[in-house]
């Protein structure tokens, strides 16, 4: 296991010898919030990832019992209407790019990601584990919004991750009352793709153990095939299908996978 330095103590990142790559965000005081002295620093490591070509799989957690609580509200600003019109343009284009360079650029990665959930996941946390391939819990997780109990109408993507993922009326469901949703709604509603009661540590390392072994290449197609689907015809998805599986039938990976195959027959 290779630690990899981040320049704060509030995150920590290590790669293993299958380079899987897993953030924990390490600040549980404040229930892993998405302070100045985490979410820069995880941005420049996002930045690094999307980067490296031999990262086969990224898994993102939170120290303690929280998974991320969202934004440090010990430390939103409170703005009066003349800073509030002076500055709007600027504070619009900066939110704007944080979010692009957070959950924007986990969404967009091209290798799979899992978000691993044991506690508590609010918020702009909530966007987070959302922007993730896959969600994987423990009987402690549970997901709320609690945006408009601090007066405030989300970021970070929730409103396009959640209605994408469960459809219009239940994001605003979600999103308008603010109710606690357990892990086994969670898995009900499909918040959380996976939920071990028990047996939690093996059952997720055995879950990464097989995604990681998988052929990189196919799964990167697949997640692209996934996401062209969203806006394209059948007809088109024909295409597309066709193009990527020809790509990876030319590999390497599927050479071996195929023999592996025939040699187990």
């Amino acid at each position: 296991m290779k630690n990899i330095s981040t320049g704060t103590s509030h995150l920590i990142v290590t790669e293993d010898s299958n380079n899987v790559i897993t953030i924990t965000l390490n600040n549980p005081r404040y229930l892993n919030a998405l302070s100045e002295e985490l979410s820069p620093y995880l941005r420049k490591i996002l930045k690094k990832i999307n980067k490296d070509s031999n990262c086969k799989l990224l898994i993102i957690r939170g120290a303690g019992k929280a998974f991320c609580s969202g934004g440090n509200i010990k430390k939103m600003n409170n703005f009066n209407n003349t800073s509030l019109t002076k500055n709007f343009a600027q504070k619009v284009y900066a939110l704007e790019k944080k979010q692009k360079e957070l959950t924007g650029l986990i969404y967009n990665l091209k290798i799979p990601t899992i978000a691993v959930i044991t506690g508590a996941c609010a918020g702009a946390g909530f966007s987070l584990a959302l922007s993730c391939d896959l969600r994987i819990g423990n009987k402690n997780a549970f997901f709320i919004s609690n945006y408009s109990k601090i007066g405030l109408s989300g970021d970070y993507g929730i409103s396009w991750f959640l209605s994408n993922l469960l459809g219009e009326s239940k994001c605003k469901e979600i999103m308008f009352l603010n109710n606690r949703i357990d892990s086994k709604k969670s898995l009900q509603l499909g918040l959380l793709n996976l939920l071990f009661e028990k047996n939690f540590d093996s059952l997720l390392k055995e879950t990464i153990t097989n995604l990681s072994t998988q052929s990189m290449t196919a799964l990167k197609y697949i997640k692209h095939n996934i996401k062209l689907s969203k806006n394209n015809s059948l007809n088109k998805a024909f295409k597309y299908e066709a193009k990527n599986l020809i790509k990876c039938s030319q590999t390497e990976e599927h050479r071996i996978a195929v023999s592996n195959f025939k040699k187990k027959k």
